[in-house]
């Protein structure tokens, strides 16, 4: 796992749709997208894009706001992880363990990990306390990143260890690609992550 660093030149921004009852995100118009931060419009800039759909699916929000080093998505959680093996099956073809938040006070979740499409694993994560939110895909796939890790004998199991939704600028693609690859996928996910996050954002392709 890579370790989130941080200095002083570092800026974190939302990287989702403008929510005015939130005061945060990034809100598109046919001329120009604004960068909401705590109820303040931070910084308005003009765009080339046909529709809200082509602008969060070639994640140009990165080249609108180039001083934005790390992006987050609803949520910026960073905690404390970790991960059993897996303790035993539910049918044939899907394992389960536990996934356990922060410390030791908070209740174990259980993670699956099924088998699909030939040799496909498909992996599902709990949500830490208070964090359900679909659109904050990469602490989803930061989640599920642990257990494939686990699976395959590449990260440690029932040690504790730092994970973060946020993305770093030069992550943003690797992090939400156009096309699946790899051994596993997210669970219910089904076509590329660049698509699900305008879809679980409610932006249809053309609008």
């Amino acid at each position: 796992m890579k370790e989130l660093t941080m200095t002083k030149k570092d800026r974190m921004a939302p990287g989702h749709v403008y929510i005015p009852e939130l005061g945060s995100g990034i809100e598109w118009k046919p001329d120009r997208v604004s960068l909401w931060e705590l109820n303040k419009e931070t910084e308005t800039v003009a765009h080339q894009t046909a529709s809200a759909f082509e602008y969060f699916h070639k994640l140009e929000f990165a080249r609108s706001f180039p001083a934005v080093t790390h992006w987050w998505f609803r949520s910026a959680w960073t905690q404390k992880v970790r991960v059993s093996g897996a303790q035993g099956t539910m049918d044939a073809d899907t394992a389960w363990g536990y996934m356990q938040f922060i410390d030791q006070s908070v209740p174990a979740q259980i993670w699956t990990a099924s088998v699909v499409d030939g040799d496909m694993a498909e992996i599902g994560v709990p949500y830490p306390p208070n964090e359900i939110q679909s659109v904050n895909l990469p602490l989803r796939l930061a989640l599920a990143r642990l257990v494939a890790g686990v699976l395959a004998d590449e990260v440690a199991r029932d040690q504790w260890l730092v994970v973060t939704s946020l993305v770093q600028r030069d992550e943003l693609e690797a992090t939400f690609p156009l096309s699946q690859s790899g051994g596993w996928r997210l669970e219910n996910v089904y076509g590329s992550l660049r698509r699900e996050l305008c879809l679980v954002q409610g932006i249809r392709n053309g609008k």
